[in-house]
């Protein structure tokens, strides 16, 4: 995948090259790894081109980790997203560390094994998370409904 459109979603999320690099900016990286998550999850391209596997946080690109860490001199490619996209995405983007980890993980989890039911995703995600909590993850599988993710 191209870096400008990287470059793009960093801008959308209110970032810059220069700030993913620093070293304490680990929750906007974060943050920029669980959006290009979402677009994948939702078949927006160029994000499907991200392979993602499950890490301490979450889903976990390491190709997109190496791209953002080279933005610099790269040109912002337009990416058009669909007004539902969009909206679902600067939702999702607005949430903080922990409800992107719980939120990106059960999708990723449903994502790989289709007729899952709601408990076996409890139990696969507390494996790697045991301190989610059953009302913790029921509210953000809630949430995560009713925007049809």
């Amino acid at each position: 995948m191209g870096k400008g459109e990287i470059r793009w979603l960093a801008k959308f999320l209110g970032t810059s090259p220069a700030e993913l690099i620093k070293s304490s900016a680990f929750e906007t990286r974060l943050k920029l790894q669980k959006a290009t998550f979402l677009l994948s999850h939702l078949k927006v391209a160029p994000f499907t081109d991200y392979s993602f596997s499950m890490y301490v946080s979450g889903p976990y690109s390491p190709s997109l980790a190496s791209e953002y860490y080279h933005l610099d001199g790269i040109r912002t490619s337009r990416v058009k997203l669909d007004s539902g996209v969009k909206r679902v995405l600067k939702w999702f983007s607005s949430r903080d560390r922990k409800w992107l980890e719980v939120a990106s993980s059960i999708l990723s989890i449903k994502e790989r094994n289709n007729n899952v039911e709601k408990d076996t995703v409890y139990s696969v995600l507390t494996m790697s998370k045991p301190w989610v909590t059953r009302e913790y993850f029921d509210s953000v599988v809630t949430e995560l409904a009713a925007k049809s993710l």
